[in-house]
């Protein structure tokens, strides 16, 4: 029987086949649309699409030299007038049937603009009704609560911005390998996170899951990180849960915070980072309960780990909180083989037809 600690594991291997199979994944793209007509990338999708969405949109903007939004189906549709003719709409559902991303897309379609889906084959309906596919290097994933789809859909868009900053001159040939050099660094690192984290909750998670409320803190791609946690740990071990932008997260929160509550910082090193600390440290010395994934760790009650991959490294902090979510599932008893069977739910609603 395959768990989700194998999914996790099975990760490194999907983000290398990406990276290898970068020119083929992005020819359908760039042959049907003009790179030079492209003048931003709009990232439209729900839930962990969303994230994964916030979380490459940086590395992707900075790469491709042109804007880089990231819009909900229904914000896209209903909140916003304004239609850029020369943006790349990219839609993204791993199974190609969220219902309001294709009602975006359709309205894309319709009024000729550019659209492409990101989607785990060719075959599902969202790819299916896109003017170009791009594969999101996926492949099978046995769990609805996404840990490979994330992950790959992060580094698949990620490549988009790569690969339309070579394609324009706005990104050299070399800072594009050394882009991939980063990716790849970040893949390999991967195995030691996992470990680690595993290592983490074998020693500290008693005081974490005594905890009503979890709160998750990053800044720039790891604020896509830490949502992406937020709604994983809510979904299936089933403790409430928040992400915030680290300063976001210390304008109002931060007053609310008790020691029936727990904070994690994730902790890339960079911007911010003494920031990111004094918060680990107040709900760590003021509550018990606050700790850092990353860099400054102080001892087995945080994760410590030297990420590897520069840009890419969320990459690295996403194994370490899907570890943590699994295992907080597994050790809280939850069943993990009545998970994705919604009847009762769709009964009610069903956002994917």
């Amino acid at each position: 029987m395959v768990t989700m600690l194998d999914c996790i594991r099975r990760v490194p291997s999907l983000l290398d086949a990406i990276i290898e199979n970068a020119d083929r994944t992005f020819e359908q793209v760039f042959a049907t649309f003009d790179p030079a007509g492209i003048d931003e990338i709009c990232l439209i999708g729900s839930g962990t699409s969303y994230n994964s969405a916030a979380t490459a949109r940086y590395l992707a903007e900075a790469a491709s030299g042109v804007r880089v939004s990231v819009v909900l189906p229904n914000e896209f549709l209903y909140a916003y007038t304004v239609r850029n003719p020369k943006a790349l709409h990219v839609f993204i559902s791993q199974t190609g049937t969220s219902t309001v991303t294709m009602n975006a897309m359709r309205y894309v379609n319709e009024n000729g603009l550019m659209s492409a889906a990101v989607s785990e084959k060719a075959e599902t309906p969202l790819a299916r009704e896109a003017k170009a596919f791009i594969n999101m290097g996926c492949g099978h994933e046995e769990f609805g609560m996404r840990t490979i789809g994330y992950s790959t859909t992060v580094l698949t868009l990620m490549l988009l911005g790569m690969k339309l900053g070579l394609k324009t001159g706005r990104l050299g040939g070399d800072a594009y390998r050394a882009y991939l050099s980063q990716a790849k660094a970040a893949s390999q690192n991967i195995p030691q996170v996992i470990e680690k984290a595993l290592h983490w909750m074998d020693v500290g998670r008693r005081r974490i899951m005594r905890a009503d409320f979890i709160a998750f803190s990053g800044t720039a791609a790891l604020y896509g990180v830490a949502t992406e946690a937020a709604v994983t740990v809510w979904e299936a071990p089933q403790y409430p849960s928040a992400g915030y932008e680290l300063d976001e997260g210390m304008h109002g929160p931060n007053y609310g915070y008790n020691d029936n509550h727990a904070v994690i910082v994730l902790n890339d090193g960079g911007r911010d980072s003494e920031k990111a600390l004094a918060l680990a440290r107040y709900m760590r010395n003021e509550h018990g309960n606050g700790y850092v994934i990353g860099v400054g760790a102080r001892d087995d009650h945080d994760l410590g780990f030297e990420p590897a991959g520069g840009p890419f490294c969320c990459l690295e902090f996403a194994a370490a909180i899907q570890v943590f979510m699994y295992r907080l599932a597994v050790d809280g008893g939850r069943d993990f083989s009545i998970l994705g069977v919604h009847a009762k739910m769709n009964s009610y609603f069903n956002s994917h037809t």
